[in-house]
């Protein structure tokens, strides 16, 4: 059974599940100035998941926080990091040590279609890693059928492809 933390700051929420060979940080909400890395606890595994999928805006105060934290989580265990938001990845792709050495095993991604609706879609790196390294979004076809765009520039949005390790 998982031994499970809650860490509240104003708009964000950290949600720590403990587990004998791993430990997963769930974050929810703004990482800005009420983000206090210092009152996250520390806690080394083999393996340290950090799911993003919840996570918002980013402000300078707050990431230099981020960063701070997971500095000292990499020093405890390998980092996951899984079901990266649009805006967890605008910052990776900003500051890149925002990883901390760990790598992406997923993120979602901005498309749209033709018809006028907007998706945003989960990409497992693994599974689209050849087309990701290419700096080129994976396909996905809209609920009418139609092909959708991908809604940011490739060269850029999937900049931190080619950092990570397995992707050399």
């Amino acid at each position: 059974m998982a031994q499970k933390k809650t860490i509240n700051f104003n708009n964000l929420r950290f949600e720590i599940a403990e587990e004998t060979d791993a430990v997963d940080y769930t974050v929810f909400g703004d990482i800005d100035e009420n983000f206090r890395h210092k009152d996250v606890p520390r806690i080394s595994r083999n393996t340290i998941r950090i799911h993003l999928k919840d996570v918002g805006n980013f402000n300078s105060c707050g990431i230099r926080e981020w960063i701070q934290l997971i500095t000292d989580l990499s020093k405890g265990g390998a980092l996951t990091f899984y079901e990266c938001s649009v805006s967890s990845i605008d910052q990776i792709n900003m500051v890149p040590n925002s990883l901390g050495g760990g790598v992406v095993e997923s993120f979602f991604a901005p498309y749209y279609c033709q018809c006028g609706q907007e998706h945003i879609k989960l990409i497992n790196v693994k599974e689209h890693l050849s087309t990701l390294k290419q700096l080129v979004a994976p396909t996905f076809a809209c609920d009418c059928g139609r092909t959708l765009e991908f809604d940011a520039l490739e060269e850029s949005y999937f900049q931190f492809i080619v950092a990570l390790p397995r992707a050399g």
